[in-house]
């Protein structure tokens, strides 16, 4: 049996999941689709195409049909986009599509610029290596804001999120699986050398991508045990603005019934919860477990 102590906050945080259109929220992620988009076709430009790199997804695909064929890549992008705007509809609400469809409207947009398309970075040695880290790292981080938003850049992106909602499987993971393929086309026309290049730097994008997601400020659960659980857990409530969940336990060895404080909290408010705990129990005992996602009022919304 446990007992919950409900935390009264009113405030409804922003929910990017939301299906509605919201004029405020949505010109917020709008803009970040511009700049991430814009912020990408520049990195793209400048690290991947002169070493040959693919990027993710429909991207890299496109990139990878220009060089072979010579066709600017802002065609088979927009092209290759279609079919996946319209298997979006049917498995995702029309805000998410109309993002993602933005999203590639502007990519094709910005690589038919002259100033974007012809961006160069000059690295000197180890430009191949350079370029892997440091531009893949880059495309990684710049697509987090959009995504916690609740949309994405387009591409593969939509097949990703309908396959990550359905199967909670980590949008990075599933995009280095599909996009190992298209390497291995690469491969065959350029040689091993930048297929292996591609397949590092997709491998840093997605898992800084994946940390981007996860951020500094993580969540963890704690368990605090203590026989001053009726001073502690208020404190928690009214000092942190944070819910307390009361679970019953019994000492094994003394049989003597006991509450145990059950909370989550961000990585910056552990040390103000353990000066609440300090101040009222110097003897209680803490158990904390770093949680990979949380959803809910005062942490992510439901997905």
């Amino acid at each position: 049996m446990k007992k919950t102590v409900r935390n009264t906050d009113p405030k409804v945080p922003f929910n990017p999941y939301d299906p509605n259109f919201n004029l405020k929220e949505d010109s917020i992620t709008f803009l970040l689709i511009v700049v991430s988009t814009f912020l990408q076709s520049l990195v793209i430009s400048a690290f991947y195409t002169p070493n040959h790199f693919l990027s993710g997804g429909v991207t890299g695909i496109a990139m990878l049909i220009q060089y072979v064929t010579g066709i600017p890549r802002y065609i088979p992008l927009l092209l290759l986009n279609l079919p996946l705007v319209v298997i979006g509809l049917k498995y995702v609400n029309t805000k998410f599509i109309v993002f993602s469809a933005t999203a590639t409207l502007l990519y094709s947009l910005f690589f038919s610029i002259p100033f974007v398309a012809d961006f160069r970075i000059e690295l000197g040695e180890n430009s191949e290596m350079l370029s892997a880290v440091v531009g893949a790292a880059l495309m990684g981080i710049i697509g987090v804001p959009v995504v916690k938003r609740g949309a994405t850049l387009g591409g593969m992106d939509v097949l990703s999120v309908i396959l990550s909602r359905r199967f909670s499987i980590q949008i990075g993971t599933l995009n280095i699986a599909y996009n190992l393929v298209i390497m291995t086309v690469l491969g065959f026309f350029f040689g091993v050398r930048p297929a292996l290049f591609s397949m590092l730097a997709t491998f840093i994008s997605n898992t800084a991508f994946n940390y981007g997601m996860q951020g500094f400020n993580r969540n963890m659960t704690v368990f605090i045990i203590s026989e001053k659980w009726d001073e502690i857990a208020p404190h928690v409530m009214a000092d942190m603005n944070r819910g307390v969940t009361f679970l019953h336990g019994e000492g094994a060895y003394t049989g003597k019934p006991r509450e145990v404080v059950y909370c989550i909290v961000k990585t910056t408010e552990l040390a103000k919860l353990k000066s609440i705990v300090r101040k009222h129990d110097t003897k209680a005992l803490f158990s904390i477990v770093e949680t990979k996602e949380v959803v809910g009022r005062g942490f992510a919304a439901m997905n």
